[in-house]
């Protein structure tokens, strides 16, 4: 009986393949490629309104397996709209025996040359919605499909898919996309394999991108599984050079109703921006997606700066995430800042909560507050700490952030804000009020063992510039600077390019006011000033500035000058360009005139030179002075100086070497007026004579010297006169008369007698 069932197998089973095999030849026989392509073609019309062209017949093969070869094909968009997908070549390989039941089964798919151009529209369509079922006008389907999603493998070779949204204006291109994956369908295991190269064109980005992973399909919970899914960037992206990054989670259980988790989510990314070595690191030990949003106990996220002019790390840690009113909402927030920049170096911490609204894609974060100390860059300044509050904003649709701060110290308050208008670029907004602030104070070094470490380097750093895209306004009530008290300050600020430009900076000072504009470049090392300074009270301003010297009046002073910025010695050396100087009740220190001339009448007479040291309690009023300048070199030469008083009229030329710090001037000086003394009476003949006068020698103190060769002879011989009689004359019987009456006093009288000294 046993062989007798057997045989009946066989039988069974040899008739089966005979019926398999004539079924195959019969198929082959009465296959038509041209029909199916009409057909294909006919359906794609019908079905979604699109246009399927095939540059002929779909062929077919036996061995070794059962395969559809199609032919280079494109199918248009939506009511024949230009080219939605198209490729060189395709196959696809299918069964046999559900063909026999108008069934067709893929087991493999294989495309090479692959195009598609995706699109949503401005109204958030998706060009490819009525062929994934997301488009109301698509027809519902009726039961009788021409495939049967059941695909043993997929590969795809030389892709190349775009992206455009017409609703952000954003587009990239995928190119040289490659695609490998097991089998997809239900209760199928496999492993995806994909690379491609991104690219954009603004922001500039050029991505070569791989992934790999392992995926589990057609749970009986409907759930989409991956395992151990990498994914690995290198190239630049959006002003980030030579990036190298690395996406991986453990386990994503992904379904269609509710959560999905996530296991071990973490990304590392490394890489350049604006020359400098940065690396960003993200975890999240659980997260679970539901339809409100995801959720997770906590998620850390690091940044690390390595560059010349900044660096640093910022630590966050976010706890309590959770969804809510259509958003998500953090409980807590804490960052950790330690960041060294070009100004100083910035350590804090800061916390308060977190809140994102999905419908706006806007991310607040109201109430962030800490403590937060900045320590200025110079050697051995101290550290100010700040009582710290701070609101930002990050708007993720219009691509901007913005946000406020406060910060108090014992001795100042700052407020401001500031502005990113595109995140994906470095520029940055401002606008900072600060009630008082003593630079001199800030920038005070502690006392070194070294002596040599107290001297300030020369060279003035200018990279700072570099990679600055910055457009502000610092307002401060009360600044203390290089020992000056200036007031009401305003320095609107603008760095593009390597290039510091402050237009229209403004300030109160002394009584007067100073408007100007600053430009400084990187480049080049290049400055320029220009700037107007009013009734400022010199004499106060100068004492201020530790000048020792009393001077006096109430000045105005414009300047236009530029020079190389690239140290403080060439700043002064390679100046160039022009000033003006005025000077109302005014007075020069370190000579009284009428003292100096009085002390040089006998050189006065002999028509000889005299020098006269600095004397810092002198001082001589010359009521208005003024004087314009060329500067050259450093050197700032004038041919008009010009000084009156009701006693005085002084004219001159001269240089003052401002890198050096000397002055070299020849002054005429007139008496208008000669003043009432004692012994004024020769200097009478000095009215309306102009005496050469020098001064030379350093700025703190020169020299002042007579030279009166060019003076007039007569004035001179005048001058020598109105000295020699002023002695008084010698009368010789006057001197005898006088010798007399001192004897005659001195000599005892006859009826007294004399007395005796007693020795000593």
């Amino acid at each position: 009986m046993r062989f007798k069932y057997l045989k009946y197998l066989a039988f069974a089973l040899g008739g089966l393949s005979t019926v398999v095999a004539a079924g195959a030849l019969y198929l082959y026989a009465t296959f038509d490629g041209s029909r199916l392509s009409a057909e294909l073609t006919h359906f794609a019309k019908q079905r979604y309104q699109r246009t399927l062209r095939m540059e002929g017949p779909v062929e077919l093969s036996m061995f070794p397996r059962l395969r559809l070869g199609l032919p280079a094909s494109t199918l248009s968009g939506r009511s024949g709209s230009g080219e939605f997908i198209g490729f060189e070549q395709a196959s696809i390989s299918v069964r046999l025996m559900p063909l026999l039941t108008r069934r067709v089964v893929v087991e493999e798919v294989e495309i090479a040359g692959l195009r598609m151009a995706l699109l949503r529209d401005k109204a958030g369509k998706l060009n490819a919605a009525d062929l994934l079922g997301q488009d109301g006008d698509t027809p519902s389907s009726s039961g009788n499909e021409p495939f049967d999603l059941d695909v043993g493998s997929l590969r795809i070779e030389r892709g190349a898919v775009t992206w455009m949204d017409e609703r952000d204006g954003r587009q990239l291109a995928l190119s040289g996309l490659s695609v490998e994956t097991g089998r997809l369908g239900p209760a199928a295991d496999g492993r995806l394999r994909a690379t491609t190269r991104l690219t954009r064109a603004e922001p500039a980005t050029d991505v070569h991108v791989e992934l790999d992973g392992t995926y589990r399909l057609g749970e009986p919970d409907g759930r989409l599984r991956l395992r151990q899914l990498k994914v690995a960037a290198q190239g630049d992206f959006a002003g980030w050079q030579a990036l190298d990054g690395e996406a991986a989670l453990s386990e994503l259980e992904w379904a269609d109703t509710g959560p999905s988790p996530i296991q071990g989510v973490s990304f590392e990314i490394r890489g350049k921006a604006a020359g400098d070595a940065f690396e960003l690191r993200a975890n999240a030990p659980r997260l679970t997606l539901t339809t409100a949003g995801p959720e997770a106990e906590s998620v850390e996220a690091s940044l690390r700066l390595d560059g010349k002019l900044r660096g640093g790390s910022v630590r966050l840690r976010l706890n309590g995430l959770v969804p809510a009113d259509g958003g998500l909402k953090g409980s807590k927030l804490t960052s950790e800042l330690d960041l060294r920049l070009a100004s100083g170096r910035v350590v804090g911490a800061l916390a308060g909560p977190l809140r994102w609204q999905a419908a706006s894609r806007q991310l607040e974060l109201p109430g962030l507050a800490g403590d937060v100390s900045f320590t200025p860059a110079r050697s051995g300044a101290r550290p100010l700490k700040f009582a710290t509050e701070a609101d930002t904003r990050v708007d993720l649709q219009r691509s901007s952030a913005a946000g406020r701060f406060a910060l108090r110290s014992e001795a100042q308050q700052v407020k401001g804000s500031w502005t990113l208008p595109r995140i994906d670029s470095t520029a940055i907004g401002f606008d900072i009020d600060v009630n008082r602030l003593d630079a001199d104070t800030l920038l005070a070094s502690r006392p070194a063992n070294n002596p040599a470490a107290d001297k300030t380097e020369d060279r003035i750093d200018l990279s700072a510039l570099r990679g600055l895209d910055v457009d502000g306004t610092i307002r401060i009530g009360h600044l203390t600077a290089a020992g000056l008290k200036l007031e009401q300050v305003k320095l609107p600020i603008s760095v593009h390019g390597g290039r510091l430009v402050s237009s229209g900076h403004s300030l109160s000072l002394y009584g007067g006011t100073l408007d100007g504009s600053l430009s400084v470049a990187a480049g080049d090392g290049k400055a320029s000033y220009r700037g107007y300074l009013q009734n400022a009270d010199l004499g106060a301003l100068l004492k201020d500035a530790g000048v020792r010297q009393k001077v006096s009046g109430t000045t105005n002073f414009f300047v236009e000058v530029n020079s190389s910025a690239e140290s403080r010695s060439s700043l002064l050396r390679d100046m160039q360009g022009l000033a003006r100087l005025r000077i109302r009740n005014s007075s020069v220190p370190g000579i009284d005139i009428n003292q100096a001339i009085a002390e040089w009448r006998s050189a006065l007479g002999s028509r000889q030179g005299a020098r006269r040291p600095h004397r810092d309690r002198e001082a001589t009023a010359v009521g208005e002075l003024t004087a314009s300048f060329r500067i050259e070199n450093g050197v700032a030469r004038s041919s008009d100086l010009k000084a009156d008083s009701h006693m005085l009229r002084v004219s001159g030329t001269g240089d003052l070497d401002l890198a050096r710090r000397q002055i070299d001037y020849l002054t005429k000086v007139m008496f208008v007026v000669v003043p009432v003394l004692p012994d004024s009476g020769p200097l009478a003949s000095l009215r309306g004579v102009a005496l050469p006068i020098r001064v030379k020698g350093p700025f703190g103190a020169p020299d002042w010297h007579l030279e009166p060769r060019n003076v007039p002879l007569a004035a001179m011989v005048n001058a020598g006169q109105g000295v020699a009689r002023s002695l008084p004359r010698v009368n010789p019987k006057t001197v005898i008369q006088a010798v007399g009456r001192a004897v005659k006093k001195a000599t005892p009288a006859a009826d007294k007698p004399a007395e005796v000294a007693a020795p000593e």
